[in-house]
C-alpha cells in the first residue's frame, strides 16, 4: 500500500511562472497564473456545477473576466483579491511571497472573501454521516476519532448533531480517494489540494446526493499526531475545515480562522470568525440547563508534578513543575433524570487562564461516568480562555454523570509562565 501511494505522489510547485509578473505582461506564464485564479474563484469561467456553483452563487456574475494570457486590469484585481485572502501584502504583482503561497497545501474549494454563508444550509439539525472508504494511513477507529472530534467542534456552538449511520440515508458521505474520483474535481497529488467538500442546498429544495459529501486526497499522508511528522497532514484539522463547507460556510480571510483556505498545521478549535459564520446559518446554542462548579472543585491526578497549588476564593491557582504533564478533573453536578425525562449531553464549558504557552491545555475529554464520550485532543489552548466550549457530536442521553478531564503540559521557563488558574467548569443538559 505504501508503495502504491508513493507512485501516485507528485510534487506541487505552485504557479509555473517567474516572479515579477505585473500589469502589461503576457504569455503562457500569465495564462498559468490566470488558471490558478480561475480555479479558486477570483476570475470568471468557474468550473461546472458542484462545489463552485453552490459556493459562489451570490457573487459569481460579478467576478472579473480576464483576457487569456494577458496581465490586464482584471488579472491584477483578481491577484490583489487573492493576496488579501491569503494575508499577503496587496501589490497586484506576482511576487515571491505570492508564488510561495500558490504552492502551499490548501482546501480545494474556491475562496470567498468573508465567512459569508452563501453555500446553503441543511433543513434538519440532526445530520448523519458515513464512510465510503477509509484512509490506509490510519485504522478505521482513528479515522472515526478524527471525524467525531471534528463534528464535535462544530456541535459545541450550534444545535447541530452528527451521528454515523447507514450509507442509504446519510447526509454526508466521507471518502478517501485519489486523482479523478468521479465528481468532476480531480485531486492533484500530494501537497496541493488536500480535500474538498460539497455544500448543502437551500431549503425547501430537496438535497441532491452529492451535497454535503466530503472527500480527502489519499495521496496525502494523514495523521492524528501533533505535531505531524514530515510530509504528514493533520486529518482532524482538515476535517473541521471541510465539514464547515459541508455545513454551508465559505472561506475566511481572517488569520487564525479554521475556515482559512490554506493549511497551516494543526488548528483544532474555532476562531470567533468561524463561530460567527456557523451561527449566522444555524443560530447559536441556547443553553437550557447548565450546571457549573467553581475552580476550587478541581482534582489533581499527579500531585508530585505540581510546584504550587492554592485555592483563592472560587478559583484554583496551579504552578506545574517544569517539563511535566498532568491531568485535572472536574465532576459536574448532573441532573440525570428530571420529571421522568433523561437529560441529553450538551456542550461542556471551561473558564481558565494560563501564564503563557508554557502552561498548555492539550486535551479535553468529556465523560459520562467512566465512559469517555468524546476526546478533544491536541486543542493546545493557553492564555485567557473566558468561555471555551467543547461539544459532543452525537448528543447522547446522560446515564451516570458528567466529568471533564483536562490534560495539561507544563514546559520550561519561569514559574509565572507555568501558572494556570482554573476558574470554573460546566456542562449544559437539554431535555
Amino acid at each position: 500500500m505504501a508503495t502504491a501511494k508513493t507512485e501516485k505522489r507528485t510534487s506541487r510547485k505552485g504557479v509555473n511562472a517567474k516572479v515579477g509578473l505585473a500589469l502589461g505582461a503576457s504569455g503562457t506564464e500569465v495564462d498559468a497564473l490566470q488558471k490558478y485564479l480561475k480555479k479558486f474563484g477570483y476570475l470568471s469561467d468557474p468550473p461546472p456545477a458542484g462545489i463552485v456553483a453552490q459556493e459562489s452563487h451570490s457573487i459569481i456574475d460579478s467576478r472579473p473576466v480576464a483576457k487569456v494570457g494577458e496581465f490586464d486590469d482584471s488579472t491584477m484585481e483578481a491577484l490583489r483579491q487573492f493576496q488579501a485572502m491569503a494575508g499577503l501584502p496587496i501589490t497586484g504583482i506576482f511576487d515571491e511571497a505570492t508564488k510561495a503561497k500558490t504552492a502551499a497545501p490548501r482546501c480545494g474549494n474556491p475562496d470567498i472573501a468573508a465567512f459569508v454563508a452563501t453555500g446553503g444550509r441543511w433543513a434538519t439539525t440532526d445530520l448523519t454521516y458515513t464512510f465510503s472508504e477509509f484512509s490506509p494511513d490510519l485504522n478505521p477507529a482513528l479515522c472515526r476519532q478524527a471525524v467525531h472530534q471534528a463534528f464535535s467542534t462544530w456541535a459545541g456552538w450550534t444545535r447541530l448533531t452528527f451521528r454515523e449511520g447507514p450509507a442509504a440515508t446519510a447526509h454526508i458521505i466521507i471518502r478517501f480517494v485519489t486523482g479523478d474520483h468521479g465528481d468532476g474535481f480531480p485531486f492533484d497529488g500530494s501537497s496541493g489540494v488536500l480535500a474538498h467538500a460539497f455544500f448543502p442546498g437551500t431549503p425547501p429544495a430537496a438535497p441532491t446526493p452529492i451535497q454535503g459529501d466530503t472527500h480527502f486526497d489519499e495521496a496525502e499522508t494523514w495523521t492524528l499526531n501533533v505535531p505531524p511528522g514530515a510530509g504528514q497532514i493533520d486529518l482532524t484539522t482538515v476535517a473541521i475545515h471541510e465539514f464547515g463547507h459541508a455545513l454551508g460556510l465559505n472561506h475566511s480571510p481572517v488569520a487564525g480562522a479554521v475556515m482559512q483556505a490554506f493549511y497551516g498545521g494543526p488548528r483544532r478549535v474555532l476562531h470567533s470568525d468561524d463561530v460567527s459564520g456557523i451561527t449566522s446559518i444555524y443560530g447559536g446554542y441556547n443553553i437550557a440547563e447548565a450546571s457549573w462548579v467553581h475552580g476550587t472543585s478541581i482534582q489533581i491526578e499527579l500531585p508530585d508534578n505540581i510546584e504550587f497549588v492554592r485555592r483563592f476564593g472560587f478559583f484554583t491557582r496551579i504552578i506545574g513543575r517544569a517539563n511535566t504533564t498532568n491531568w485535572f478533573h472536574f465532576a459536574i453536578p448532573t441532573p440525570v433524570i428530571v420529571n421522568n425525562v433523561r437529560k441529553t449531553f450538551g456542550p461542556c464549558m471551561l473558564r481558565f487562564s494560563t501564564g503563557g504557552a508554557s502552561a498548555l491545555v492539550r486535551d479535553v475529554h468529556l465523560y459520562d461516568g467512566e465512559v469517555r464520550v468524546v476526546a478533544h485532543n491536541n486543542v493546545n489552548l493557553s492564555g485567557s480562555q473566558p468561555f471555551t466550549r467543547f461539544g459532543v457530536a452525537h448528543a447522547p442521553k446522560v446515564l451516570w454523570g458528567v466529568g471533564i478531564s483536562i490534560g495539561v503540559t507544563f514546559g520550561g521557563g519561569t514559574a509565572a509562565s507555568r501558572t494556570m488558574d482554573f476558574i470554573s467548569a460546566g456542562c449544559d443538559f437539554q431535555p
